[in-house]
């Protein structure tokens, strides 16, 4: 497939981070997890201009869907994971054909809404399922996988970086089609499109859903990977941390995300050890980013090869 080379070189990168520095693997497979999460905000705000603050409220449905299967129902995480997919298909579809149809502004608050609605259904609406602020727990619940056992932290790493590599491939794939062609076009002018012919409602809310499908997704390996939820995953105070992150990395590029993660992540991990508002240093990149690196540190990279080589430093 044209475009694989790019994926599978980042992903091995983070497989040699690994074996580089074994003591980080929990980290670095929470930094690919969150680039999942972080890929659907991309494409949510980097190809389509569309900015969510309710992309917690999608992570915790993911979470909480394959939390209450393995609490409750069945015993397979393989299946929990696609039943965490099915979820994000189905809330996409549901709420998107409402929410496109709004401007900005009033996008960008109704999914804040939605993410505090959400937030009351999990603490005090589904309490004696969810358990509330108790969380689910269930890692004891697991059972053993075919061919590969993600309960295993060294397995389920592999299994992330599987993950991640496909979630590459298809996005950057998608980035150099016709519809990621079309989504830009949406962002850039959306009532020329309209003038073209294309409906930009159907395009919006294919990229609304397939955001809402990878935010789910990388919920539910948030679920599998530490074995319990509770309602802080989709706390609207945490809104800005997704789109942060997609600032930082480079909104609208492929690989931006990864970029993204490993520093947001990286800054709380690192700092929060020594100051307790470790966010006063992502604000502080923040800013740097939006009035001196307004492509972020993937984009500014591909700019500064560009002109080194003469040519586009997309990773083929």
């Amino acid at each position: 497939m044209k475009g694989f080379g790019g994926p599978l070189l980042a992903v091995l990168i983070l497989i040699i981070a690994r074996i580089a520095f074994p003591a980080k693997m929990n980290f670095i497979t929470e930094v690919s997890i969150f680039s999942i999460y972080v890929i659907g905000c991309n494409l949510l705000y980097g190809h389509l201009g569309m900015v969510s603050f309710g992309q917690p409220f999608y992570l915790s449905v993911g979470a909480y869907s394959t939390a209450i299967y393995l609490a409750y129902f069945g015993t397979s995480p393989m299946m929990s994971l696609l039943i965490g997919i099915g979820a994000g298909v189905v809330v996409g579809l549901i709420l998107g054909p409402f929410f496109v149809r709004l401007r900005g502004d009033y996008f960008a608050l109704v999914n804040l809404a939605i993410c505090a609605i959400g937030l009351f259904i999990v603490e005090k609406l589904l309490l004696p399922i969810t358990r509330g602020d108790d969380g689910l727990w269930y890692r004891s619940r697991m059972a053993d996988t075919l061919f590969l056992d993600i309960r295993k932290p060294d397995n389920f790493f592999l299994f992330v970086m599987l993950a991640l590599l496909v979630v590459l491939i298809l996005f950057k794939y998608m980035d150099q089609s016709v519809l990621g062609a079309s989504f830009r076009a949406v962002k850039g002018n959306e009532r020329k499109m309209k003038f073209l012919g294309y409906s930009t409602f159907t395009l919006k809310l294919t990229g609304f859903t397939f955001a809402s499908i990878l935010s789910s997704f990388s919920g539910s390996l948030f679920a599998i990977n530490f074995g319990f939820v509770n309602p802080n995953l989709g706390t609207p105070g945490r809104a800005a941390d997704v789109l942060v992150a997609t600032l930082i990395g480079g909104a609208g590029t492929v690989y931006g995300p990864i970029f993204g993660s490993f520093a947001f992540l990286g800054i709380r991990d690192i700092v929060s050890k020594y100051i307790l508002r470790w966010e006063l240093f992502v604000g502080i990149l923040t800013i740097l980013v939006l009035f001196k690196f307004q492509k972020g540190i993937w984009g500014n990279i591909e700019v500064l090869l560009y002109e080194k080589f003469g040519k586009k430093a997309k990773p083929s």
